[in-house]
């Protein structure tokens, strides 16, 4: 009896002792899996909503650049302040070589800038290749147009064909709408009838030398390249990218064309009220606001409940002087940005149930890793913001903590590197200057050159020994820039034929153009990796090359852009003078 009595109080303070623990273990455990889940959540929400931000600037900055290029396109044709005579034909030669040079700019095919005034004559100039353009012309009100092929900037104009009908620019939106304007003017978006683009045609004014209304200058923006632009964003599948109309007809969007067919062969631009997507009519309707709201230029983040669920919506509102108001927008659910978090934080919390003791020593061993790699995935996140944007990330893992790392890497790298030359790219360019630009409390600012690059030449390289080799020439000049530069410079490829090098230390104007001169003697030299070339051949390009300094000429990045790219045509047009 005793000894089944002492049993049974060993075993009842065995069990008093062993239940506390357990409870420990168990309210341990639950600490850590609720631990987990929040910062992950938070971790991940983060690192989302940072992605999503990056994703929208992108698509400003392409926006921006199909907008700037057009600018410059009619500012080429009609320079402010040079006034228009009342007949076309008296000044002929050099308006078609102003319309040549104009279409010269983006180095696209198909560009087309023209110049009707109120006497009903008109000019246009399309460039069918880099050396060769469509002229069409009328001198006389009462005639058709004339088509001319033109072989190069100087060459003569050969007829080829006559319009069927009479073409008569004052009665054209394009016309009436910048007559009443003081400034550029966007027409409404339309479809083109052959290509079946979305195009929008942006024109300027021209006055007589007395002040008077004379004509007007304009060019037509196919949007073909940014509905592209948006459907190659890497987005989920559950995500969405788009840029959008006050009146919520879309510009551009991922996942869907942006032009729709009607049943009887009608093509028609897509709207959000029949895009049959609930999604996006939330989206636009939270956003509907925001067009005249908020801030041109700042990104936004904001969350909208779609049937119930969540989705996370970045966007930011671009608008120009010449009338343009459009949203760029991303869009994400919720439940995608947290579906991998919530499925771990499921199966720890089941297996800490089953194997307590076990789980409390794996956990907190799984844990310390966890943990250290979400901060290490954190910080990223943060220095990314900062404009760091190399910040290393070591975490090696098999789940799906390794898969986001590897995920954002992977991400982070087709954000911010330029595919072809492996260079930053605009979106990296940005990144960086607002680093070097914000200012540090108590510390002067550190100067640096930023030398806006040009590719004088590419084209006809381009066209006589094929796009491969065109590829392989600017790797070569890419790999050439940084063999000139330091180690700690920047050289980001903006895009086609430009290039931007950030060069530290620089605060004089004699250092920038020595440091230009040092580029351009390595850009001249001939190149090496063309294939198929001859061994007695060589084929060289040449570069024109502005600067602007920090903190002398701007203290922000776009104006500091801005005076690097109109430095470099102000040498650009002094050259071709010569």
């Amino acid at each position: 009896m005793r000894l089944a009595f002492g049993t049974l109080r060993y075993s009842r303070l065995r069990l008093s002792l062993i239940l506390p623990f357990v409870a420990l273990i168990a309210l341990l455990t639950g600490m850590v899996g609720v631990l987990w889940y929040w910062t992950g959540t938070r971790t991940i929400s983060n690192l989302s909503q940072q992605l999503m931000d990056e994703m929208v600037e992108r698509i400003s900055l392409a926006i921006d650049s199909n907008v700037h290029m057009s600018g410059a396109m009619l500012e080429t044709a009609f320079p402010t302040g040079l006034p228009a005579g009342p007949d076309i034909a008296q000044d002929l030669p050099a308006l078609r070589q102003r319309l040549w040079a104009a279409t010269s700019l983006s180095g696209r095919t198909g560009d087309y800038v023209h110049y009707g005034n109120i006497a009903g004559q008109s000019i246009g100039l399309l460039r069918t290749n880099a050396t060769q353009a469509e002229v069409r012309l009328k001198t006389r009100e009462q005639d058709p147009r004339t088509y001319y092929r033109l072989d190069g900037i100087t060459g003569t104009p050969e007829p080829t064909s006559v319009e069927a009908a009479t073409f008569d620019p004052r009665t054209r939106p394009w016309f009436v709408a910048a007559r009443k304007a003081q400034g550029d003017v966007w027409t409404p978006i339309y479809i083109d009838f052959n290509s079946r683009f979305l195009v929008m045609t942006r024109s300027r004014r021209v006055l007589s030398a007395s002040g008077a209304f004379e004509g007007a200058v304009a060019t037509d923006l196919f949007l073909d390249a940014l509905q592209k632009f948006v459907a190659e964003l890497p987005i989920t599948s559950g995500g969405q990218a788009m840029i959008l109309e006050p009146d919520g007809s879309i510009v551009a969007i991922s996942g869907m064309p942006n032009v729709r067919t009607l049943p009887d062969g009608t093509p028609e631009r897509v709207h959000i009220d029949y895009s049959g997507n609930s999604a996006l009519a939330a989206t636009f309707n939270a956003l509907r606001q925001s067009f005249d709201t908020s801030t041109p230029g700042h990104r936004e983040s904001i969350a909208v409940n779609v049937q119930g669920q969540a989705v996370q919506v970045a966007y930011q509102r671009i608008s120009d002087t010449a009338g343009l108001n459009w949203l760029a927008v991303v869009a994400l659910p919720h439940k995608d940005m947290l579906a991998g978090i919530r499925r771990d934080v499921t199966l720890m919390l089941a297996l800490g149930l089953l194997v307590l003791g076990v789980a409390l020593m794996i956990g907190w061993r799984i844990f310390g890793g966890l943990a250290s790699d979400m901060r290490q995935l954190a910080t990223a996140v943060r220095r990314v913001g900062q404009g760091d944007i190399d910040t290393p990330i070591t975490v090696a893992r098999n789940d799906e903590i390794g898969e986001l790392a590897r995920n954002f890497r992977h991400m982070r790298h087709s954000l911010f590197t330029d595919p072809l030359t492996g260079l930053n790219n605009r979106g990296a360019l940005q990144r960086i200057l607002e680093a070097l630009t914000r200012p540090s409390p108590g510390q002067a600012p550190s100067p640096f050159a930023l030398l806006f690059i040009d590719l004088d030449r590419f084209k006809p390289l381009n066209d006589r020994w094929g796009h491969d080799n065109g590829d392989l020439a600017l790797i070569e000049v890419a790999q050439r820039l940084r063999e000139r530069l330091r180690a700690d410079d920047i050289v980001t490829r903006l895009g086609g034929d430009e290039f931007v090098a950030v060069v530290r230390g620089i605060d004089s104007d004699s250092q920038a153009r020595a440091t230009c001169e040092q580029l351009q003697e390595a850009i001249t030299q001939p190149l090496r990796t063309l294939q198929g070339a001859a061994a007695d051949v060589s084929a060289t390009v040449d570069a024109t090359i502005g600067y602007a300094l920090y903190p002398r000429d701007a203290t922000d990045p776009s104006s500091l852009l801005k005076y690097a790219d109109e430095d470099m045509y102000r040498h650009k047009a002094s050259s071709r003078a010569q």
